[in-house]
C-alpha cells in the first residue's frame, strides 16, 4: 500500500469541499479523487442530500485518515455500509 501524504489528504478534503460548494477549481485529480467523482456520477441525489452525504463522508474519511488508512474508502462502499446500518436498525426496531 502507498502511504499518502498530508497534502494528498488535504487535496481530497478540498475536493469534497468544492463539490459541496458546487464548483470544482482544479484540472488534475488523483486516482482516489477520480473514484469519488465516478461514484458521485452514478449516485442520484438532490443537491441538498448530496451536500449532507459529502459532509458525512468527509467525517468518515477524516476518521480513517486519523487511524492511519492509506486511502479513503470508496464512496460507493461508504454508501453501502450506511444502507446496511440503516436496514439493520430498521429491522431491530421492528
Amino acid at each position: 500500500m502507498v502511504k499518502r501524504s498530508y497534502s494528498d489528504w488535504l487535496s481530497f478534503s478540498q475536493l469534497i469541499q468544492e463539490l459541496i460548494g458546487g464548483v470544482i477549481r482544479r484540472h488534475v485529480f488523483s486516482q482516489w479523487e477520480l473514484d469519488l467523482l465516478l461514484d458521485l456520477q452514478v449516485t442520484r441525489l438532490c443537491r441538498t442530500a448530496r451536500a449532507e452525504l459529502l459532509r458525512n463522508y468527509l467525517k468518515e474519511v477524516s476518521h480513517r485518515q486519523a487511524e492511519g488508512a492509506s486511502a479513503p474508502p470508496r464512496l460507493s462502499l461508504f454508501l453501502a455500509s450506511r444502507k446496511r446500518t440503516h436496514l439493520a436498525a430498521a429491522a431491530h426496531a421492528a
